[in-house]
């Protein structure tokens, strides 16, 4: 970097230990490209610091994957802390200003009453329960995760999922203010033992003891969310709401579906950059589909097990079977996307 009269330096770079992906750097990879230590790059002294037992901070066996390099792969959407914590901000803020318009305007007490007091009291309440258990996996995946490059975006997978959960307590404790009777004090009962959520639960509890960070990747954002959450989320509690005089929750849901699609955008490439290797990729492939065969019949299940919350709001827009088919379609999409067989 060249230092201005006054010894300052200017901030732009004039060498790379990386070949970027432009013409220049972006701001992307300069923050983020070879910032987590590695051997195999530039630390040839070995690791810094190890763990009581010799090993070094990350291990190549922390994962079935394999990768001739790790840092080929990037974030499509380039995020990173600032950027990152800027788009959040933004979505809370217009949240806080949804929700303060609907109070003025009186529009919580057009919910229906079975929407709004078992519906979200209950089982909406509940899926804070399901986003907070994935924020623990996605926190596990960005320890282990073997560059910066990964690791970084499941370290805002975690956050999206922290805030997800944040969001529905918070729209709760509106809803108190708002709607006489309403409570949401069942929520946790509902999660351990309401049959509606017990194959979601098997199914996040089985995630969160997984111990490759790369089946932690797979096993939500190529089984778990595309289908399980997809059905709950966007065919369930989002085209549900209106037609039963919830204008609200669609808005708060729709933050939730815009961090699903720059999620799913970075779990596609990271997929594709496994399965491109030229040294792994078939191996890598084999792995993939091993992790997908592993963890569907459970996804499956809870979707299944869901379906009875079809039949209890007032107003029913669409089936059970209508919403699941439609899910299976998109489904068979995205993985003909992403060239993985399941």
């Amino acid at each position: 970097m060249k230092p201005h009269e006054s010894g300052a330096f200017s901030g732009n770079r004039q060498f790379s230990y990386f070949k970027p992906k432009g013409r220049h750097p972006s701001e992307y990879e300069d923050l983020t490209i070879h910032t987590q230590p590695d051997p195999r790059h530039y630390a040839f002294q070995g690791w810094l610091n190890r763990f009581a037992d010799g090993r070094g901070a990350w291990n190549e066996d922390s994962t079935a994957l394999k990768c001739t390099n790790w840092w080929e792969f990037q974030d499509p959407s380039k995020q990173w802390q600032r950027t990152y914590v800027a788009g959040q901000a933004e979505q809370e803020r217009s949240l806080d200003r949804i929700v303060e318009a609907a109070k003025s305007e009186g529009l919580f007490a057009d919910f229906d009453e079975t929407w709004v007091k078992t519906i979200i009291g209950r089982y909406y309440a509940a899926y804070a329960c399901l986003e907070y258990g994935l924020f623990r996996c996605f926190s596990y995946a960005q320890r282990e995760a073997l560059s910066a490059t990964a690791g970084n975006a499941c370290i805002f997978n975690a956050a999206d999922k922290i805030r997800h959960a944040q969001d529905i307590a918070l729209y709760g404790m509106d809803l108190t203010d708002a709607v006489p009777g309403f409570s949401d004090a069942d929520a946790k009962i509902v999660w351990l033992e309401d049959p509606v959520y017990q194959g979601a639960r098997k199914l996040v509890e089985g995630l969160m003891a997984a111990k490759d960070w790369g089946e932690v990747i797979i096993g939500i954002n190529l089984a778990l969310e595309p289908l399980f959450g997809v059905l709950a989320r966007t065919h369930f509690f989002s085209r549900f709401a209106p037609r039963n005089g919830d204008a609200i929750s669609p808005a708060v849901l729709a933050t939730v579906e815009n961090d699903w699609q720059r999620n799913l955008k970075w779990t596609k490439e990271f997929v594709h950059v496994m399965l491109r290797d030229p040294e792994h990729g078939a191996g890598n492939k084999k792995v993939i589909e091993g992790w997908l065969a592993k963890w569907l019949p459970y996804t499956r299940e809870a979707v299944h097990a869901f379906a009875p919350l079809f039949e209890k709001p007032t107003t029913k827009p669409l089936t059970f079977a209508q919403a699941h088919e439609r899910v299976e379609g998109q489904y068979a999409a995205l993985l003909k996307d992403v060239g993985i067989s399941a």
